[in-house]
């Protein structure tokens, strides 16, 4: 009976291994990536869990050996052992230069993602207020402001530190066009948030009294302004419904913290959409605005 118990302790562990293992082919795997740099991304991803799966199976496999061979045995006296400095050594050495391998890896996405002064020259420009619990999207007149003095070296830092009378404002809505560097001005008005797009494979908190820049391309379109309808249109596939979450824990309401990327096709088809909302947004008869305003959010 003793070994019984070891011997189930290991079928469960191949349960779920297995699981793991068919999980991608029934859709419980991470989303797609739509983003210039989701490969690096997730060909980090996939080293680290390699490195994981190996040793996890190492292990596990060990362990469950132990546990059937060295199971209560009457009349038999335990053995005590000092320790094994060879074996020691080896699992300090190979973690170290697993780490070591990993933190040489992960350098050339990470300079391409997170480093400023590698970041593209922008196409768009947007700023981005985290809150309990919403995020505050502002949208610029031109799609990359431009420098209102002599003096203005970084004209889209300018804009995005200060706010313009004509800008729009938006909550949970993030509308950028396919292939376009996006660059985006990070804040938060109150406590820590993490900005997260899992199907960009983007990530960043959101740190109080900082203004973060982070940059994006899609790669693909999810959406097409409706000049009839004037709204844009859903995504025909559920795939293509992609979040805006907080990965950081902010609050009671923490759960509500979701939006939506949208992506238009070209930029022509994003203006039509930026010209619609903007004029909604100044409008002066505001019970119509609000009309068209919950069209566009259906």
């Amino acid at each position: 009976m003793q070994k019984g118990w070891s011997l189930f302790f290991g079928a469960v562990l191949l349960a779920i291994s297995l699981l793991s293992v068919i999980s991608p082919f029934v859709g419980w795997w991470l989303p797609k990536y739509v983003s210039s740099f989701g490969d690096k991304v997730d060909y980090l991803f996939y080293v680290i869990l390699g490195f994981t799966t190996f040793f996890f199976i190492l292990t596990e496999v060990v362990l469950v050996w132990a546990m059937y061979k060295y199971t209560y045995r009457p009349g038999h006296k335990s053995e005590y052992t000092e320790g094994n400095h060879k074996l020691e050594m080896a699992w300090t050495i190979v973690p170290a230069a697993i780490l070591l391998f990993i933190a040489f890896a992960q350098i050339k996405a990470w300079e391409e993602i997170k480093y400023q002064s590698r970041m593209p020259e922008p196409d768009q420009v947007l700023q981005v207020t985290a809150r309990q619990w919403e995020w505050r999207v502002r949208y610029p007149r031109e799609a990359k402001p431009a420098a209102t003095s002599a003096n203005d070296k970084d004209a889209p830092r300018s804009w995005a530190e200060s706010m313009a009378i004509d800008d729009l404002h938006l909550k949970n809505e993030l509308h950028v066009w396919k292939d376009a560097n996006v660059k985006i001005y990070l804040k938060t008005e109150d406590v820590l948030h993490s900005l997260f797009l899992p199907n960009l494979r983007l990530k960043q908190d959101a740190l109080p009294g900082k203004t973060i820049p982070v940059w994006f391309k899609v790669t693909e379109a999810n959406t097409k302004w409706d000049e009839a309808a004037q709204r844009c249109t859903d995504p025909d596939k559920v795939e293509n419904l992609w979040e805006i979450t907080c990965a950081e824990l902010c609050g009671g309401s923490h759960y509500r913290m979701r939006g939506r990327l949208y992506v238009h096709p070209d930029k022509a088809d994003y203006e039509n959409w930026l010209k619609h909302m903007r004029a909604t947004q100044n409008s002066r008869e505001p019970e119509k605005a609000a009309e068209k305003v919950v069209l566009n959010a259906e």
